[in-house]
């Protein structure tokens, strides 16, 4: 088996080889520096529920393993009558490395919400939040919401300011 150990302090980290779990375990190679994304959890891309309604709308969830905020609007959403207010989740872990562009841009505001491919909220969801947004939605009537981050527009402004000091 192969495991790799990652030291926060030193951003440096070693892969430990053995033939059996029962064997000493000798280290094989020690790399630094860490490289930039490692993947320490499973993704949690892919579908949370779904519904038989071709008509119901489409909530995708923008999140990572551990996020407890995304938590929090997934039960929001999941409390919601299904018969009253029906949808689907999808969750986009934006640490995967196909969604390296979803990192750039929500990398500091997750949870992050759309439905149809629409921004909706970012951060929390209420209840009262959740049904009005799908009602537009199922209605037809859904708009984007405005405040939508975008961290890699930031960072660029960010850089331009401090390169014309």
């Amino acid at each position: 088996f192969q495991k790799a150990l990652v030291s926060k302090n030193t951003r440096a980290f070693a892969v430990i080889s053995s033939t059996s779990p029962t064997t000493v375990a000798t280290t094989t190679s020690i790399h630094y520096p860490l490289p930039r994304r490692v993947r320490l959890f499973a993704s949690v891309t892919g579908t949370a529920y779904s519904t038989d309604d071709p008509d119901a709308p489409v909530v995708v969830l923008y999140t990572k393993e551990g996020c407890t905020l995304c938590d929090k609007v997934k039960d929001v959403l999941k409390s919601l009558p299904r018969d009253k207010f029906p949808h689907s989740l999808e969750q986009v872990d934006i640490t995967d490395q196909e969604h390296v562009g979803w990192y750039d841009k929500y990398k500091y505001d997750i949870p992050v919400l759309h439905i149809n491919n629409k921004y909706w909220t970012k951060h929390r969801l209420d209840q009262v939040e959740a049904k009005t947004a799908l009602t537009e939605a199922l209605e037809g009537t859904f708009e984007p919401r405005s405040g939508e981050p975008d961290a890699a527009a930031m960072e660029r402004k960010q850089a331009q300011r401090k390169s014309n000091q």
